[in-house]
């Protein structure tokens, strides 16, 4: 079984998915732009919108161009999507709410990003990009966790 760390980071990925959508017009036309092989290769099936692509580009670093990179790293630099993450969520670690999203979320992450290197949030980010084939239990786990921060 794929154990990760650091599972609290699905609710930070979650939470600040809209990583594309809170970037400016043209931020996020040049990450389309500068990605567009990346997003071919990596990201099919991904659906659009909610910052799943950017997320999905994320989980696949050690992958992308440096062009592409480059323009990963300024969408999720920008003040939009720092202002939408939670204080609360940067907590999460060791907390009674990592056991229970890690016990609802790992075999989601088994199936849905075995390509994807553990570290640095990556699994949380490819769980994000794919969170329409979520299973309803870590989908669920994940928005309770979120509304207890609120």
């Amino acid at each position: 079984m794929r154990v990760f760390r650091f599972i609290s980071r699905l609710a930070i990925a979650i939470c600040a998915g809209a990583l594309v959508s809170l970037a400016t017009p043209a931020l996020a036309a040049n990450l389309m732009s500068a990605c567009e092989a990346e997003i071919a290769a990596n990201c099919a099936g991904v659906s659009k919108g909610r910052g799943r692509i950017s997320l999905c580009l994320f989980a696949h670093g050690d992958k992308l161009s440096g062009a592409c990179k480059t323009e990963v790293v300024k969408v999720s630099d920008s003040r939009a999507f720092k202002r939408y993450v939670p204080a609360g969520v940067r907590s999460l670690q060791g907390s009674e709410y990592e056991a229970g999203l890690r016990k609802a979320c790992t075999s989601d992450a088994n199936k849905l990003c075995p390509s994807v290197k553990i570290g640095n949030g990556r699994i949380l980010a490819c769980l994000y990009s794919r969170s329409n084939s979520m299973s309803k239990a870590c989908s669920s786990e994940a928005k309770m966790v979120l509304d207890q921060l609120k």
